[in-house]
């Protein structure tokens, strides 16, 4: 019984070093994935590329040089999360109607954060107020 449980502990603590982030080549990147940076994020330096397993699918995530965040989807290579440490959100990278919707009632603030969601899209402005979107980028809902 003492063995059986051993390797379980075993088995446990193995599985949770396989799970943690591993540092990776950028060429490790799903190549839309790469082309996503090198367009969007022209002045960017990356400071490393972080791969994490999860389930049955991998997630990278590029940390650049001035903190600045995004997560891709390893099956897809989409991105799935974009968080600014300075300055807002590409506006090439943000879908046409939630750049309306946000342009027209909160003209004055940009995008710090965008990610996609189960049910579409949540964007942070720079004022903290969250925004949620439907998958066709129709607003929902926002929260402070």
């Amino acid at each position: 019984m003492k063995k059986f449980l051993l390797f379980i502990v075993a088995a446990a603590v193995g599985f949770s070093v396989d799970a943690a982030p591993q540092k990776v080549d950028f060429d490790k990147l799903p190549n839309n994935s790469q082309e996503f940076i090198q367009k969007n994020f022209t002045r960017e330096k990356v400071k490393d590329v972080q791969m994490d397993r999860e389930a049955s699918w991998d997630k990278y995530t590029v940390t650049f040089n001035s903190g600045t965040q995004v997560s891709f989807e390893g099956g897809s290579g989409d991105w799935s999360k974009i968080v600014m440490k300075d300055g807002y959100v590409p506006m090439t990278v943000i879908p046409v109607k939630i750049k309306s919707y946000t342009g027209a009632n909160y003209p004055r603030l940009g995008v710090v954060m965008i990610e996609t969601t189960a049910d579409g899209y949540k964007v942070k402005l720079q004022n903290g107020t969250f925004l949620d979107f439907d998958k066709d980028g129709n607003y929902v809902k926002a929260t402070k």
